[in-house]
């Protein structure tokens, strides 16, 4: 079983390899395109001058880029965490993840430093984000809950009603980390 879930990560890595070398070579063969066209305005490149040609080989240049990006899973991965298009600017995020015990996690849990075999990890992630895709991440960590903890802060409070105490959570949330909680998705390792 072991040697199955190995050979996956193995297989998975290399394919994520090549989609990246294949994608950073759309993406330059899309640049060239786009250069050479701008060189051809100028009068310094063998290109025609021909606005069709011109028009033809931008088209096609674009769709390189388009491709290349869609292509590339680290693109990908950040078109995946996109925000609201009009955003700009420094955000921060959080996401979950549950904690199984077949993981074999080593972490300690923040809150009461027991060992977690079963629990969630929290994903802090703080990007700087142009139009909602984040260009930049600035810091990431992670704080690991085991299972008690993370129940109890789920859990809603004695003597509310669920949504109120879901709206506590989430000020409570807004207050720890300075800024709105984005959206709570599981993550990739």
């Amino acid at each position: 079983m072991s040697d199955d879930s190995s050979i996956v990560t193995l297989a998975d890595s290399i394919s994520d390899l090549a989609n990246g070398i294949a994608g950073w070579l759309l993406v330059a063969l899309g640049a060239a395109g786009f250069l050479n066209v701008t060189s051809a305005v100028f009068g310094n490149s063998g290109l025609s001058t021909n606005p069709l040609v011109m028009g033809f080989v931008l088209l096609f240049s674009l769709t390189l880029v388009t491709f290349g990006v869609f292509v590339n899973p680290r693109f990908r991965r950040r078109l995946n965490r996109r925000h609201s298009v009009d955003r700009f600017g420094t955000v921060r995020t959080v996401d979950n993840r549950v904690v199984r015990a077949e993981e074999n996690c080593r972490e300690r849990c923040v809150a009461c430093d027991s060992r977690v075999e079963q629990g969630v990890v929290r994903r802090l992630r703080e990007e700087y984000v142009v139009a909602g895709v984040p260009v930049y991440t600035d810091s990431e960590s992670y704080n690991h809950y085991c299972r008690s903890c993370a129940l109890s802060e789920l859990s809603p409070e004695v003597g509310g009603t669920s949504a109120d105490s879901a709206g506590d959570r989430d000020t409570d949330a807004e207050m720890r980390t300075g800024t709105e909680t984005e959206t709570e998705t599981a993550f990739e390792r």
